[in-house]
Order: structure tokens, then C-alpha cells, then sequence
């Protein structure tokens, strides 16, 4: 047989759900002092189950593993956010054309 690929479970891609992805992000922006929203508890203890995050007296935080897993992975939090160019809201004192 030939050589095979890595197993999906040494690349963290494959092993973290969307949900802890996000986690993952906020725990990282927590460390770098921005506020977060919230931290899903599943999606956290799924983490420090990985080694990606433990749990303290301040709360969830991100470990060095879980750092160098969001360098791997990317962090695409800003993908997730639309580009200021394209929001364009509708004002009142501006005609809405249809078609």
C-alpha cells in the first residue's frame, strides 16, 4: 500500500466543530484583553478535553496548544464580519429602487 495522509486527527481543522472554532477565537481574544460575548460551555470543555483550553478562577482560558491550533487552523474571524464598503443601508431621504 502507499503512504497515507496524515490522520484527520493530528490537524485541528478536522477536529474542531465550527462552534469550537468560534470558542477557540474568543478565547484567544479574551487572553488579548477584548471583550467577548460568551463562550459556549460545550464547545470550551470539548476544547480543554484537547488540551486547547483550561478552565481557572477567572474562567475559560486558551493554552499555548490551543494558540498554536488557531495558527494552524487560520483565524478567520475577520471573514466572518462584511467589509464596511458593502454595507449600504437604505436612508429615508433616499428613493428605494426596485429591479
Amino acid at each position: 500500500m502507499g503512504a497515507s495522509a496524515d490522520p484527520p486527527s493530528d490537524r485541528p481543522e478536522f477536529i474542531l466543530s465550527e462552534g469550537q472554532r468560534v470558542a477557540l477565537r474568543n478565547l484567544a481574544k479574551k487572553q488579548a484583553g477584548e471583550a467577548v460575548d460568551w463562550i459556549n460551555i460545550a464547545d470550551a470543555r470539548a476544547l480543554t478535553e484537547l488540551g486547547f483550553a483550561d478552565r481557572g478562577r477567572e474562567g475559560w482560558r486558551i493554552t499555548a496548544a490551543g494558540s498554536a491550533a488557531l495558527t494552524a487552523i487560520g483565524d478567520d474571524s475577520e471573514a466572518d464580519a462584511a467589509p464596511q464598503s458593502m454595507v449600504s443601508p437604505i436612508r429615508p431621504d433616499q428613493p428605494h429602487e426596485e429591479g
